[in-house]
């Protein structure tokens, strides 16, 4: 796509008109469709928890999806990267499990920005490092959906309910919670084999336990997956990008007495791969240099992610005030090696006179993170006033380590005895203290106003250790830190003039901390030694209905962000910085349709438009006015459809399919060797049989076999060249699931 087609002055025309023309369908068919019998399927009650309290979907005053988790794991779809496509603005960048960037609304500055743009959180935890220097941005909690109820997505700036880091907005996983009704649970085992590659298999199995007069409730649960490779080596190994993902999780809930309730989890999830998923591309023409799914490495890239998270959540009343207190601990450590040698191998083997010197490149990371929140919420004036504060607490410790880069010959694979190449650590350490309040007025029945603002104030540390040639003589031993204060705010408005329809429109703001940089002050005479907060103000209008009795449901939004300050990696005499600079825009429309036209029968469309560039230039970045944000797909759709019937006795079918899209991409900035990123389609198919005790699912995913690129990086050290890294979706899958139900 070229800059004038992005600069094109009816992008916005097109966006609303699609937006009026998916509203003018649901209207359409819902005036069209004739009575039906009582007993037909109509669509339930979508209950979500976007506001930090449980709301149906359409009382929200903002955008957000719900994806069911139990249908994800009927689907065989166990990796954002499977589902992702059906979340209108929602976007990612990836080259290998455990490390994606996941994008909404287009807010990304690529695969080298300062810290994540979108939130996690698995139920009342946040989850991942905000500080610039963990990998953060990259580092994704990427959760089986095992033994989740339902993913949530947040769609525009979150930050006066889940303060910095929330951008874009954010995903939310929600976990199924220990019941204390009944002692149940489920086993489940099943196989995959992916086409040019090998098979895999998973085994998942959960238990629910009430007990003390089922007062307190246990649930138990974990699961182990192999999923399949599909990449080869020059060298003649196959399949080297397979992983091993296993994990589990025990929760606990106790009913204190009438008004208290206290819930607890424990969750852990590790991921280890032999290589990453990425072909060998031609840097100009994308296509494969060596052939088909095919890398050249001279040394296994072996990878790990070890995500361990434990929360604490103690709920009740205080005379005229629910209570809620969030305490929760994660550990995380990533990491492995890589193959330098198309990189720092070719740049030093002539200045060592080696014409074979390659470079393992080792790095790890570890954050270790603690937060607490503790909320109130009331009611007044005959409930017309709702309103909330809180305060919120979060302190992280991070190590960012390369122990030391290895020399060895490629050809015979020995070592070579070369002085230190490159040794660095960085450690550093974020706080964060924040106060928020929001409140909700009902002027009438009909319409309501809503306002939240919030202020953190941050406070961080860093200290960097640098030593080998590539840094100097004199090693480089830095220590430095910073401080900063910022305020978001929220404003809504909406209008609900039936019961089964909502118009609003939203201002919302959000930000990122800034912090110290990781450059002393001699080395770089250019570098700041701070870097800014960088902020956006998103403006947002949204329609949602239900109609035709309760079997379509509509919703739109349109959107405007302006982004400012934006955080920017440059470099200068060989050392890697943040600077503040440069404005953007991202500007879209997103829609969705729920309909169920007979009973049984299901269906789902989904479209988003989103225009995200550059509004001034960004030296430092490589970047001009107009770039298309890196990796942003301007369109992406999909449609999906489900029928469940009755096969014999208690026995039920089930058989669905799905078609998502996924539009052309820039891949970074126009001066770094940016390219065309091809648009993709994916077909996918699912069936299956259950009564009360078994279920039988069979899919398909990317039955066409599509070659989708979702990441793209010179292994070189010029942005532009050869070879690039292209990370590809898995390859044409199939697979079956047997389950147990006790």
């Amino acid at each position: 796509m070229n800059k004038h087609a992005r600069n094109n002055p009816t992008a916005i025309a097109a966006a609303a008109s699609l937006f009026c023309t998916l509203a003018a369908l649901g209207n359409q068919a819902a005036a069209q469709q004739a009575p039906r019998p009582a007993d037909q399927q109509t669509i339930a009650e979508v209950i979500v928890t976007a506001q930090k309290r449980e709301q149906a979907a359409l009382d929200v005053p903002g955008s957000v999806a719900s994806v069911n988790a139990e249908q994800l794991t009927r689907e065989g779809k166990v990796r954002l990267e499977d589902f992702v496509s059906q979340i209108p603005g929602l976007s990612l960048s990836s080259f290998r499990q455990g490390l994606t960037q996941v994008t909404l609304r287009g807010i990304t500055t690529g695969v080298a920005q300062s810290a994540a743009t979108t939130s996690f959180y698995i139920d009342e935890a946040p989850i991942g490092s905000v500080n610039a220097y963990a990998v953060g941005s990259s580092v994704t909690p990427d959760i089986d959906p095992a033994d989740l109820q339902r993913v949530e997505v947040l769609k525009g700036p979150q930050g006066t309910l889940y303060g910095a880091g929330a951008m874009g907005g954010l995903v939310r996983y929600v976990t199924a919670p220990a019941d204390f009704r009944k002692f149940k649970g489920s086993v489940t085992a099943g196989v995959s084999s992916v086409a040019h590659g090998g098979h895999g298999n998973v085994a998942r199995a959960n238990m629910n336990i009430p007990f003390a007069d089922n007062t307190m409730a246990l649930r138990l649960s974990a699961f182990q997956r192999k999923d399949p490779g599909y990449i080869d080596t020059t060298s003649g190994k196959e399949d080297v990008n397979g992983s091993a993902v296993k994990g589990g999780r025990v929760a606990f809930s106790w009913l204190i007495n009438n008004d208290w309730k206290l819930q607890a989890f424990a969750l852990t999830q590790k991921v280890d791969t032999d290589a990453n998923s990425v072909e060998d591309v031609d840097a100009v023409t994308l296509k494969p240099l060596y052939g088909d799914f095919k890398q050249k490495r001279f040394i296994a890239e072996k990878t790990f992610s070890d995500l361990t998270v434990m929360n604490l959540n103690l709920s009740g009343k205080l005379g005229m005030f629910d209570v809620v207190s969030s305490t929760t601990w994660q550990e995380l450590d990533a990491g492995g090696v890589q193959d330098g040698s198309p990189g720092y191998g070719a740049a030093l083997g002539p200045l060592f006179g080696i014409p074979d010197l390659g470079i393992v490149n080792p790095q790890f990371i570890h954050t270790k993170r603690i937060s607490q929140e503790v909320r109130l919420s009331a009611a007044a004036l005959d409930d017309k006033l709702q309103y909330e504060g809180g305060v919120y607490y979060t302190s992280e410790d991070s190590s960012n380590a390369i122990p030391g880069f290895m020399p060895f010959s490629t050809t015979t694979g020995a070592a070579y005895p070369l002085p230190s190449i490159a040794k660095a650590s960085i450690h550093s350490s974020y706080k964060e203290y924040s106060l928020f309040a929001n409140a909700t007025y009902a002027l009438t029945p009909m319409f309501d106003i809503q306002g939240g603002i919030r202020r953190g104030t941050d406070d961080q540390v860093y200290a960097q250790d640098y030593s080998g040639l590539l840094i100097g003589p004199t090693p480089v031993i830095f220590n430095s830190g910073a401080k900063n204060s910022k305020s978001t705010y929220l404003l809504t408005a909406r209008y609900k003039p039936s019961a089964t329809d909502a118009v609003y429109g939203k201002v919302s703001t959000g930000y990122r901390p800034g912090g110290p940089n990781a450059v002393p002050p001699s080395a770089a005479a250019s570098a700041p030694q701070t870097f800014r907060p960088d902020a956006l103000t998103s403006f947002e209008i949204g329609y949602k209905s239900v109609m035709d009795g309760g079997k379509l449901s509509f919703e739109g939004a349109l959107f405007s962000t302006k982004w400012k300050d934006i955080q920017i990696q440059t470099s200068a005499n060989g050392f890697n910085f943040f600077v503040n600079g440069s404005t953007a825009t991202s500007q879209g429309a997103e829609a969705s349709l729920v309909y169920y036209p007979l009973k049984g029968l299901s269906l789902r469309a989904s479209a988003g438009y989103t225009r995200a560039e550059l509004s001034s230039d960004a030296p430092a970045a490589g970047g001009r006015d107009g770039d298309a944000l890196p990796f942003v797909p301007e369109l992406t759709s999909s449609l999906s459809g489900n029928y469940r019937w009755q096969l014999a006795d208690s026995w039920t079918a089930s058989l669905g399919g799905n078609i998502t899209f996924t539009g052309e991409r820039r891949s970074d900035f126009s001066q770094r060797g940016a390219v065309d990123v091809p648009s993709f389609t994916t077909v996918g198919l699912n069936a299956g049989i259950e009564n009360a005790k078994w279920r039988l699912s069979l899919y398909g995913k990317n039955l066409n076999d599509t070659r989708g690129i979702v990441f793209l990086k010179s292994l070189s050290l010029a942005p532009n060249g050869n070879p690039f890294a292209a990370g590809l979706v898995a390859p044409r899958t199939i697979g079956m699931d047997l389950t147990y139900k006790f």
